[in-house]
């Protein structure tokens, strides 16, 4: 359980590191697009290509963030007025759902990009192997299982005003 936990919150510290780094690299782009667009005349053509493929790699590094740190959507109305042995399998089974969802769908996605069409496809804009930004799709999907796991994990101990520490809720 320790382990699974220390891998977690790791992975979670590196992730919030790299959803800055992506954040501050879509913003530049996209400004840099603007400037040399309105004010040089000259628009730049790999800027937007840039911004999109951050903003492929923030939403899967930020849905697996929300799976971390509890604030992704859920609805409750029923979690609520459900008694604690209820609660319990419901996280169990939702858990365990996200776990199989997540792990098959990152097998496939590690398939599909170790396929060579993929790996020889190139960006028009950037003129990169479209690999990289097709990797956001099993790296954040590893992500998720790891954070689905711990929680998983954490479900079998939940009390009914339980909080976790920072970045590990359960629900």
């Amino acid at each position: 359980m320790k382990i699974i936990a220390t891998i977690s919150t790791t992975l979670y510290k590196m992730e919030k590191v790299l959803a800055v780094i992506l954040m501050s690299v879509m913003l530049g782009s996209i400004a840099l697009g603007v400037v040399f667009r309105y004010f040089f005349g000259n628009p730049l053509t790999w800027t937007d290509e840039l911004a999109v493929y951050m903003l492929i790699w923030l939403t899967f590094v930020g849905g697996s963030m929300s799976v971390k740190s509890g604030k992704a959507a859920s609805l409750d109305l029923v979690f609520e007025r459900v008694q604690l042995i209820w609660k319990k399998i419901f996280l169990i089974v939702g858990y365990a759902c996200a776990i199989l969802f997540a792990a098959i769908v990152a097998y496939m996605a590690i398939q599909w990009i170790s396929n060579p069409s993929i790996q020889t496809k190139i960006s028009p804009g950037l003129k990169i192997s479209m690999f990289l930004p097709y990797l956001a799709i099993p790296f954040g999907l590893v992500c998720l299982t790891v954070h689905s796991f711990h929680h998983f994990i954490q479900a079998f101990t939940y009390k009914e005003n339980d909080t976790g520490d920072e970045g590990s809720e359960v629900k």
